[in-house]
Formats: C-alpha cells, structure tokens, sequence
C-alpha cells in the first residue's frame, strides 16, 4: 500500500470516528427528551450539527422552533379570514399578533440570547413562553380549531417543549 493510501485509509477512518461520535452525542442528548424521534431527526437535519458541541445542537433546536414558529405565523396570516365574522377575525388576529408575533419577535430570539449568555433559566422561560403561546392560540378557538391550525400549534408546541428539554440539561 503506498503512503497516499495509508494515510487516506487513516484521514477516512478519522472522519467516520468523528461522525459517529457526533451522531452518539445527538442521540445521548435526545435519549432523555420528551420528543426523542423529533429531537434527533430536528438535530440531524442541520448540517451543522455534524460539528456542534452541545451549546451547538442547543442553538440549532433554537433556530429549528424559530423556523416553525415563522411558518405557522405565515400559515395564520394566509388563513386568517378577510371579512367576515368578526370572532373569527378575533381569534387569528390574537394568535397572529399576541401569540405567535410575541413568540418571533421576543421570545425566540431571546432564548438564543439567553443561551448565548448561558442564562440557561431564563432562555428556558422563554421557550416555554412560546408552548404557552402555542396553547393560547389553540385556546382561542374554544374547541373548535380549524385541523390544520391545530397541526401547526401542535407542531410549535413540540418542538419549543423538545428544546426546552435541551437546554435543561445544562441546568
């Protein structure tokens, strides 16, 4: 075996150590999370969490719950009712505006700066001041959620609760 070879057979070996070292870091982290599958499939999705340390993988679940919480804002606002009854006017403008426009505009991106900081308590109320406001936008419609509002509150939930388990591990 020539030289260049050995030390492509060492340089290939390094790299599969070094992944599957990472994966095991995802799924050590994800194994005592509430939402296990969506924890490792949100986290093995991003391409950097191939070299995140554990603040890393934080930070990525961060942006993954400000992700879905943009697009379920998108959704209500394409959805909310022009005209019309004015209670149903009501309940999407009060998701649109207080719930999830409080969740994009203060909540989200003060748990990443939070977890910047390390203040782990505080990024940690944050995010459950977004499950809060998934709830609340739920609550809105009194029983009566439309089926594909309550998907997209559900999802929010999920994942802002996925990664408040997250970020409890560094408390």
């Amino acid at each position: 075996m020539s030289n260049l070879t050995k030390l492509f057979a060492v340089f290939l070996f390094i790299q599969i150590q070094i992944a599957l070292s990472q994966s095991n870091l995802i799924q050590q982290l994800c194994k005592r999370n509430r939402y296990q599958p969506l924890c490792v499939s949100t986290l093995n999705l991003d391409p950097r969490s191939k070299t995140a340390n554990l603040q890393g993988l934080a930070s990525i679940s961060i942006d993954a719950t400000t992700k879905k919480t943009n697009d379920t804002l998108t959704y209500l606002i394409s959805v909310m009712p022009s005209g019309g009854v004015r209670a149903d006017f009501e309940k999407y403008g009060t998701c649109i505006d207080q719930d999830y426009g409080s969740s994009v505009d203060r909540y989200l991106p003060g748990a990443m700066a939070n977890l910047k900081a390390k203040n782990y308590s505080a990024a940690i109320a944050n995010l459950q001041d977004v499950v809060g406001a998934s709830t609340d936008c739920e609550n809105q419609f009194a029983g009566s959620c439309p089926l594909p509002v309550t998907q997209h509150n559900k999802a929010v939930h999920d994942i802002a609760d996925m990664t408040t388990d997250i970020i409890k591990t560094f408390v």
